[in-house]
């Protein structure tokens, strides 16, 4: 058994023109975070808001000293409900760029990236996926 021989920490694919046979693209394109099906971090955390609201509101907080209950229902309902709010809005919005969402048409699947024709999917402000360009983001 000789283990010096060859990388025993390899990082990527033994050969790059190779597609993985297991990994198929998907069969439809996600608007946003309502397109279903849901992803499983979405379920979890969907469930743990869930709980920790009933646990919360029903448990921790009645627990309280009398005078302490209502600033910690006004307090923690306050948070509960911004981050409610933010994680709706956060869900709805499409953050698709405005070229793509011009010419994208959700209702066809999603088209399969050829490594072996461009590195990445975008370069030099060009999606080769949709096959629009894309403008460029602004930092500050």
């Amino acid at each position: 058994m000789n283990c010096y021989g060859r990388r025993l920490r390899r990082t990527g694919p033994e050969q790059l023109n190779s597609r993985n046979d297991l990994v198929s693209p998907p069969q439809h394109s996600r608007v946003n975070g309502w397109s279903l099906p849901l992803h499983t971090f979405q379920i979890v955390a969907l469930l743990f808001y869930t709980y920790l609201a009933i646990v919360g509101f029903g448990i921790y907080i009645p627990l309280l000293p009398h005078g302490w209950k209502y600033a910690a229902y006004a307090v923690i309902g306050v948070l509960f409900a911004h981050h409610l709010v933010a994680h709706l809005v956060a869900i709805t919005i499409d953050p698709a760029d405005q070229n793509v969402l011009a010419k994208k048409n959700y209702s066809s699947p999603m088209p399969v990236f050829d490594r072996g024709k461009q590195k990445h999917v975008i370069q030099n402000q060009h999606c080769y996926l949709c096959e629009v360009d894309v403008r460029e983001k602004l930092t500050c």
